[in-house]
């Protein structure tokens, strides 16, 4: 089994037949190593999920990383980005180093966060003619607690809450990353041009993954296609009345466990 360095070494020498994008990546390495580390394990994520990602930036400047190949020949694009640890220390109260003993601590989730990088990245996908996907990553030692299924839920309809005098959590929508209430009630779409979002807590000798799908999304990602990860995903859309049905794509499994193993090389285009 690999560790993150024979990941990023790997990653770094598959890129190493575009000059200046190997370049830009020893210095993002040096500079910003977390966002170096979520573009070399998303690589590596989506290439052990057979989807043949591609280096992207050669084909389409100022767009996603990744070009993927799923089901039935279908085409789609992923953008990775990451959450810097002390931003996620800062966010959520959760220390990134092992505590002596064991004990329980309070915790704040990045449901808003996440809300706010899906808005920071939506440009990068407005002109793609294909699915584009958000990736985040972070290596954070609480990133299994922030970035689980609990997360995906919530970029998908928020974070819920209890109201006095009411049977079951409400929402209002008002992290989602994809979707919005209307000051008439009704529920409408956000994000469009972003298809899906995965989260990935990054581990020691793997990552675990999981996903949310824009009911609203311009171009429909084909979750098939990434079969492995399971998605949460609203049942009904376009929703009628208030009455929220979310449902994951795999069951009961709500997270995907992918262990770090080194980029395979491949012919310029081929995707193999």
């Amino acid at each position: 089994m690999a560790n993150i360095r024979t990941v990023i070494d790997s990653y770094a020498d598959l890129l190493a037949r575009y000059p200046r994008l190997h370049r830009q990546f020893q210095k993002r390495r040096r500079d910003n190593h977390e966002a170096a580390l979520a573009e070399a394990v998303i690589f590596s994520i989506l290439q052990q999920c057979c989807v043949k990602p591609e280096i992207a930036d050669q084909l389409n400047k100022g767009g996603p990383d990744f070009r993927c190949t799923g089901i039935r020949g279908a085409q789609f694009m992923v953008e990775a980005t990451s959450f810097e640890p002390d931003k996620v220390t800062k966010d959520t109260s959760i220390e990134n180093e092992l505590s002596p003993g064991l004990r329980g601590q309070a915790y704040a989730f990045l449901t808003r966060q996440l809300e706010e990088k899906a808005g920071a990245k939506r440009r990068q996908f407005e002109q793609l003619q294909c699915p584009g996907i958000l990736a985040i990553a972070s290596s954070h030692i609480g990133s299994s607690l922030v970035l689980d299924a609990d997360a995906a839920n919530n970029a998908l309809i928020s974070q819920p809450f209890w109201v006095g005098n009411e049977e079951g959590m409400s929402t209002d929508l008002a992290s989602s990353l994809f979707l919005h209430l209307e000051d008439n009630g009704e529920i409408t779409g956000r994000n469009q041009s972003i298809s899906a979002v995965l989260l990935v807590s990054v581990g020691e000798d793997r990552s675990y993954v999981c996903g949310a799908l824009n009911p609203a999304a311009t171009q429909k990602f084909e979750s098939e296609s990434l079969w492995m990860v399971p998605f949460v995903y609203l049942k009904d859309w376009p929703i009628e009345g208030r009455d929220l049905r979310c449902e994951w794509t795999m069951g009961s499994t709500h997270s995907y466990a992918v262990e770090h193993k080194a980029i395979r090389a491949s012919k310029p285009g081929s995707g193999k």
